[in-house]
């Protein structure tokens, strides 16, 4: 009701026949990002699973030069509904199981702003990352600092302690 009829959405009466653009929300966008291997959890990445994007990016200085020391990490975006790995979706997922296919891509539901970042993130040779959020995790965290090599070297430790702690403690 009140909405735009396609051909489409007619045409065989399968659900497979709309395509991935059905399964996108209102106001929201569909965007692939190279993302394989260790990126993307050993793989382990699926449709309908939620992750946080991490990106590594070599910044340029005032001058417009990239050097060694000014490599920067950070959270771009949390808890991102993963709309497709390669070309599976949640649907194909269903009608395939059991197989278990490799891919280079991800496909995110994001807002327009979030895909001109992660556009521009893959264009300045970004490398990004994805880290897998068990289903129930809704949380986001606020003020996540940009990791260098000083951040590094300053909490390691204390990060490392604090993960003991939580281990010891049960605190999870």
């Amino acid at each position: 009701k009140k909405e735009v009829l396609f051909w489409s959405d007619i045409e065989g009466g399968n659900p497979n026949t709309k395509g991935l653009s059905a399964d996108i929300k209102r106001q929201m966008r569909a965007i692939s990002i190279t993302c394989m291997g260790s990126a993307s959890v050993s793989g382990m990445v699926r449709p309908n699973d939620h992750v946080d994007v991490i990106g590594t990016f070599a910044f340029p200085g005032s001058d417009g030069r990239v050097g060694k020391g000014d490599v920067v990490t950070s959270t771009i975006l949390q808890n991102v509904l993963v709309l497709a790995t390669g070309q599976t979706t949640a649907k194909t997922r269903k009608e395939n199981l059991g197989l278990n296919r490799g891919y280079s891509t991800v496909t995110l539901e994001v807002t327009p702003r979030e895909a001109e970042m992660l556009a521009f993130t893959e264009q300045m040779k970004g490398r990004l990352t994805l880290t897998l959020r068990n289903r129930n995790d809704t949380t986001y965290e606020r003020e996540l600092p940009k990791v260098d090599f000083e951040k590094i070297r300053g909490e390691i430790e204390e990060l490392n302690l604090k993960r003991q702690q939580n281990n010891y403690t049960g605190g999870r």
